[in-house]
C-alpha cells in the first residue's frame, strides 16, 4: 500500500444471518447481518467445557475472535490511535475483517511472502520505535500480547503490504506530467518553491491517494463476494 501508515487508518452457532452472500440470479443478498452467540470451547480431562472465547466475525468460515478485536483495539489505542467504546471496537473489527480479506487473496494469489527472517526484523523495528527494552515490555503487558502473537500481527501486516503493493501498485504510478499538473493547480501548497523541488513529494501523495482508492474498490469488491457472519459487539461473554 505505499506506507505502512496507510494501514494503520489499519478476528455451538445458531441463527447465522450472512451478509454479502450472493443469491441465485448474482445479486446481493439483502438483510440485516446478524449471527447468534458463537462460543469456542475447550475440553478438559474431565469432559467439561471451558469457555475461553467468542466469535465476533467469520470471514468465508475463518473466525476473529473477541480476544484478538480487544488486543487489536489495545494495539491501537497504545500506538496513539484515537477513538474509544463501542464505535472504536466497530472500527477495528471491521478493519480486521478487511485485512482478513486481503491476507486470504495474498495466500490464494501467491503474489507475495513473508519468512521468519522478516518477521523478526519488522519486530526489531518495531522495539526501536518504542525506544527501549522497557517500554517494549509494557507495551506487551498493556495489550496483553505475546511476542508470538505480536510477531504474526506485524508479519501479517507486512504480507499485506506487499500483496497490495503488488496487486494494486502497478495501477498507481504517477507521471510526470500529473505530478506538475498538480503543482500547478496547488500554488497556495507550494508557495516559493520550484517544481523540481517537490515533484518527488508530490509524486508520493498521488500515488498514495491512488492506491488508496484503489484499495477501498477491491476491498469493497472482495467483501461482495465473501461469506461474512457479524455477532452483535453488544453480546458479552457470559
Amino acid at each position: 500500500m505505499g506506507s505502512a501508515e496507510s494501514f494503520d487508518r489499519l478476528m455451538t452457532v445458531s441463527g447465522f444471518e450472512p451478509c454479502g452472500v450472493r443469491n441465485s440470479s448474482g445479486g446481493r443478498a439483502v438483510g440485516a447481518a446478524s449471527i447468534m452467540v458463537c462460543m469456542c470451547f475447550l475440553f478438559a480431562a474431565t469432559g467439561h467445557a471451558e469457555l475461553i472465547d467468542r466469535v465476533v466475525a467469520a470471514v468465508n468460515n475463518e473466525v476473529i475472535t473477541l480476544s484478538e478485536l480487544r488486543q487489536a483495539v489495545a494495539f491501537n489505542v497504545a500506538l496513539g490511535g484515537k477513538g474509544n467504546g463501542r464505535q472504536l471496537e466497530q472500527e477495528t473489527r471491521e478493519g480486521l475483517i478487511n485485512g482478513r480479506l486481503l491476507l486470504q487473496e495474498a495466500y490464494r494469489l501467491k503474489f507475495a511472502e513473508v519468512s521468519e527472517q522478516d518477521i523478526a526484523a519488522e519486530v526489531g523495528k518495531f522495539r526501536q520505535r518504542l525506544g527501549s527494552d522497557d517500554a517494549y515490555r509494557a507495551f506487551l503487558a498493556k495489550t496483553g500480547l505475546t511476542e508470538e502473537r505480536l510477531g504474526r500481527m506485524l508479519g501479517d501486516r507486512l504480507l499485506i503490504e506487499r500483496f497490495v503493493q503488488k496487486k494494486i501498485g502497478l495501477f498507481a504510478r504517477v507521471s510526470r506530467d500529473e505530478a506538475q499538473s498538480y503543482f500547478q493547480d496547488h500554488p497556495n501548497e507550494f508557495k516559493d518553491k520550484r517544481f523540481a523541488q517537490v515533484q518527488q513529494s508530490i509524486t508520493a501523495l498521488l500515488s498514495e491517494q491512488r492506491v488508496s482508492q484503489q484499495l477501498d474498490l477491491y476491498i469493497a469488491e472482495l467483501r461482495d463476494r465473501a461469506v461474512l457472519r457479524l455477532n452483535p459487539l453488544e453480546e458479552e461473554d457470559q
